[in-house]
């Protein structure tokens, strides 16, 4: 990742972690005197004929309250295969081509597309599974949930060691 890919964690007036955005985006948000620098990277925008130099922010925050309920995550098969940290939640493979989604309650058995019962499966556990349940399956696996939308800000390619903090890794 060379320093024009640089991207900018965006903290809300609690110092909460809100989203990640380019490090151009934030300068401007910044420059418009909508947040604050709380930390540089050691890379710089270079204006004028690279006479001028501007630190690129590595962290802004912003002078308000950003509510959680604007942070859902969205189901989308990519989502659930974070969630579930692209390994089969049965046979625990991982970060195999043959990752699939399997429903814990069957749709043939009245099962949903929801966070509640969608789960990674690797193809020979889901076709393994089949239209059982997992009592008939025989397997425990963790209660499926709607993870929390900082799930995907931890994400990202990477992650740089100012942002840890406020991350909680």
């Amino acid at each position: 990742m060379g320093p024009d890919f640089k991207k900018t964690l965006v903290l809300d007036s609690s110092y909460m972690p809100r989203s990640i955005i380019s490090s151009t985006r934030a300068f401007v948000i910044v420059y418009k005197g909508n947040a604050e620098v709380v930390t540089s990277h050691d890379s710089y925008f270079k204006l004028v004929d690279e006479e001028l130099k501007i630190c690129k922010p590595s962290i802004i925050r912003i002078p308000k309250y950003v509510k959680s309920e604007k942070h859902k995550v969205p189901l989308t098969k990519a989502n659930i295969f974070k969630r579930d940290g692209n390994t089969c939640v049965y046979c625990g493979a991982g970060k195999r081509k043959d990752l699939t989604i399997d429903h814990v309650v069957p749709k043939s058995k009245g099962g949903k597309d929801t966070w509640k019962n969608l789960v990674t499966a690797c193809f020979k556990c889901n076709n393994k599974k089949a239209s059982l349940s997992l009592e008939e399956f025989g397997a425990l696996i963790p209660q499926p949930k709607r993870p929390h939308y900082l799930m995907l800000l931890r994400q990202v390619n990477h992650i740089y060691e100012e942002w840890k903090i406020y991350l909680s890794i």
